[in-house]
């Protein structure tokens, strides 16, 4: 049997672990990646933005791991396009037979279309080498923009911070993380992180990024300008689908799974932030691992089905406790009240029996383990 897994993020990785277990002693398992790393924790990709860590510090199996374990890999080799009726994967420096596939290529930042973005010292972040990129532009600058308030910019901002930079968010909604947070949560933490010495405005459009050769400063849609010597773009995510034929295989805003990660051809399944579920793309580490396996265990010939999962988050974001799990939504049933105020917050969401059901909390709330272990037994 030919196995072939193209990405070598946490998805594709933990399907290979369920693979390596479980396989015949003769498959043939192979790995194609446009890394040139092994397997990291991407998620603290944004600790490289300080110099406090690097790359090496984050890895979780090496180079190494996957020779010992018998996975042809091929870092910097990453899929071009597919073949489907005949099962060959092709990339620029090979093609390769499979008869199951995993798609878990992953996901590209998403840029707005903002006038300038060509010029030099726009960054994203995805992968280490952007992580490397960007941490030494900013050892030779003294300004910065970050694009976009969500849970990533805003670590990503502090962590540059570190580095002695001056550094502005720029949030295009009313309040920060408005995907976890209310506006009166998003509004405090904007209030702490200027605490903090970190600029966040909101309401704010980047226009354009205006320079001769590189970034000089960002124009927002008000008229407003702010200076800078780069800016970092952290504003989502997209679906990678460039290897695949939407004709031929079904897409939406991702590849469309089943609940055993089943895309629309036999024998090709798709995991992580490549994949959609059940009208959704996670986009983020634990649904992504959850998918892998799954998938893994399918390939095998093993049943195993994935049932969705509840994002939530209990974390530092620029060393202020943030907490969003649950549901967050009034309605069908479901109410909310206030706990805690003012420098901290607590808003609580609870069913008709007055069970807490959802909850976020920015700050310091005594009762937060309890209301965690009651949402999440």
């Amino acid at each position: 049997m030919k196995y072939v897994v193209i990405g070598s993020g946490v998805a594709g990785v933990s399907a290979l672990k369920e693979i390596i277990q479980k396989s015949d002693e003769d498959a043939e398992i192979r790995l194609l990646t446009d890394e040139t790393y092994g397997f990291y924790y991407r998620p603290r990709l944004i600790q490289c933005l300080s110099g406090e860590i690097g790359v090496e510090d984050i890895i979780i199996n090496d180079v190494e791991w996957f020779e010992k374990n018998g996975v042809d890999l091929h870092l910097d080799e990453p899929a071009t396009s597919i073949d489907f009726s005949d099962k060959i994967v092709h990339t620029e420096k090979g093609r390769y037979q499979y008869d199951k596939l995993l798609l878990a290529n992953g996901a590209k930042p998403f840029v707005p279309p903002v006038k300038g973005t060509d010029l030099d010292n726009v960054f994203t972040l995805r992968i280490a080498e952007d992580a490397q990129r960007i941490y030494s532009t900013a050892l030779e600058s003294e300004k910065a923009v970050v694009v976009g308030g969500g849970l990533l910019g805003l670590e990503s901002a502090y962590n540059l911070q570190k580095t002695g930079l001056e550094v502005t968010v720029l949030e295009v909604n009313e309040y920060l993380m408005s995907q976890q947070l209310d506006s009166i949560g998003g509004e405090i933490l904007r209030r702490k992180l200027s605490d903090l010495g970190l600029t966040c405005q909101v309401r704010c459009v980047a226009r354009e990024i205006a320079g001769e050769d590189r970034v000089e400063k960002v124009r927002l849609k008000s008229g407003r300008e702010v200076e800078a010597d780069f800016v970092l773009f952290s504003t989502g995510i997209r679906s990678n689908l460039e290897p695949v034929d939407n004709d031929v295989i079904e897409t939406d805003r991702g590849i469309v799974v089943d609940e055993r990660m089943r895309t629309s051809i036999e024998d090709v399944y798709a995991a992580g932030d490549v994949a959609q579920y059940d009208q959704r793309v996670y986009g983020i580490w634990g649904p992504s691992m959850e998918m892998g396996k799954i998938a893994g265990k399918n390939m095998l010939d093993e049943e195993a089905s994935f049932s969705g999962y509840v994002p939530s988050f209990t974390l530092k974001v620029a060393e202020v406790n943030v907490t969003s799990l649950g549901v967050l939504e009034e309605g069908d049933g479901v109410y909310s009240e206030v706990l805690a105020e003012h420098e901290n917050y607590c808003r609580v969401f609870k069913n008709r029996d007055d069970e807490p059901v959802g909850a976020i909390i920015v700050g310091d709330y005594e009762g937060e383990s309890e209301l965690v272990e009651k949402i999440n037994p």
